[in-house]
């Protein structure tokens, strides 16, 4: 039996947000460590390993990651609903909470995108409906000078279709 390899489009959902989401934040201004900083560093799942004892983890601030949590699908009709988090986090030394204001502005700047324009693609070939169902948040906790929010959406991801073969009588 053969199969369709090159089908994982959740893959390509994940590289296509990581791609849409570094260009909706990149002229945001964020400040750390004493400078400023414009745009967001971007990453698949989870940050980057630290592999050496002196690696700074603060150099990937500021940061989005987009997670793929699963999908779900009814039957062989429907497409998949994949869960997708967008989690961000900067690092802002100013006292009076600027660091919370960077994280809702970008929050705000995904949340609109996708309200204003559900799809998701390729140009000419948009593969990815985003759901009106969404999701924001805000850590519960005093981070400083670490700040963390959040975005849940669901996109709708084509699936391969069932192959018929046929009986052998």
């Amino acid at each position: 039996m053969q199969f369709q390899k090159d089908l994982m489009v959740v893959n390509d959902l994940q590289s296509a947000l990581v791609s849409e989401i570094k260009d909706i934040l990149s002229d945001l201004v964020n400040t750390g460590n004493g400078e400023s900083r414009t745009g967001f560093n971007g990453y698949a799942q989870f940050l980057p390993v630290l592999v050496n004892d002196d690696d700074d983890p603060d150099q990937f601030f500021p940061y989005f990651i987009v997670r793929i949590n699963g999908g779900k699908t009814a039957d062989d009709n429907d497409l998949w609903e994949v869960e997708a988090d967008i989690l961000v986090g900067v690092h802002d030394e100013d006292t009076g909470n600027a660091g919370h204001t960077h994280i809702m502005n970008a929050i705000n700047r995904i949340v609109t995108r996708f309200c204003q324009e559900p799809t998701l693609g390729t140009p000419g070939y948009k593969a990815f409906r985003c759901l009106p169902e969404m999701e924001w948040a805000l850590q519960d906790e005093d981070t400083y000078p670490y700040y963390f929010g959040s975005v849940r959406l669901k996109f709708m991801v084509p699936k391969p279709g069932r192959r018929t073969i046929p009986y052998a009588f």
